[in-house]
């Protein structure tokens, strides 16, 4: 952004040139929409959108963060609804809600389909950050249920796991999944994914420390 809203009337500007931008690229598609149409839309001079955004591309960045706050927001609401709730039936809700959350927005829909050759890392990175902080939060609380050596890590490959897939999902034109493989598919991922962790986490049994031992022991013989 090329000038920081430091007042009220500022703004109300940019708010008013981010509902423009949404409702122009619902409606005509990314790759018509010009600053123009969206100065015209806001019912401002394409000088005064110039003075908050220098091009298009710095537009459609901040229509993605917006975006972005959006579907976090959906899927901080539907974690702190459930925060009993089990691992697949969680991921479940959470991906039907980031699903639905798009769904209702053209817009959102649109940048969906081109994610792949926009700006998103920031947008992307944001709500990385966050779902790790939602996440670490509750698997902190089964913490014996499900014993982490490493949950950073874990936790940086499951939410890009969901987040890569689930943007490639919505760039496709004609998927040849449906909506409900996609979700449970993920669900069982992330299932399994946890109690493979859990296994990693438990000690090894004597028995097997002693086959093991037993077999290092012939092998070096």
């Amino acid at each position: 952004m090329r000038k920081t809203p430091s007042q009220q009337r500022s703004r109300d500007m940019v708010e008013t040139l981010m509902q423009a931008a949404e409702l122009e690229i619902g409606e005509r598609g990314l790759d018509a929409t010009t600053t123009n149409h969206v100065a015209a839309r806001a019912g401002v001079s394409i000088g005064s959108l110039y003075q908050y955004y220098e091009t298009k591309d710095a537009i459609v960045e901040a229509v993605l963060q917006r975006h972005a706050a959006r579907l976090l927001t959906a899927v901080a609401a539907r974690l702190r609804a459930q925060p009993d709730a089990d691992p697949r039936s969680l991921t479940r809700r959470v991906l039907k809600s980031v699903f639905d959350t798009v769904a209702a927005d053209p817009a959102q829909r649109e940048l969906m389909r081109h994610w792949h050759r926009l700006r998103t890392g920031p947008a992307f990175q944001a709500l990385e950050q966050r779902m790790m902080e939602h996440c670490r939060v509750y698997l902190l609380r089964r913490h014996a249920e499900y014993p982490f050596a490493d949950l950073p890590a874990a936790l940086f490959v499951a939410i890009n796991s969901l987040h890569y897939t689930i943007a490639h999902y919505m760039s496709l034109d004609e998927p040849v999944l449906t909506q409900r493989q996609v979700i449970d598919a993920l669900a069982d991922m992330v299932t399994a994914y946890l109690r493979a962790g859990d296994a990693r986490g438990k000690p090894e049994p004597r028995k097997a420390r002693r086959a093991k031992s037993a077999a290092t022991g012939r092998r070096g013989s």
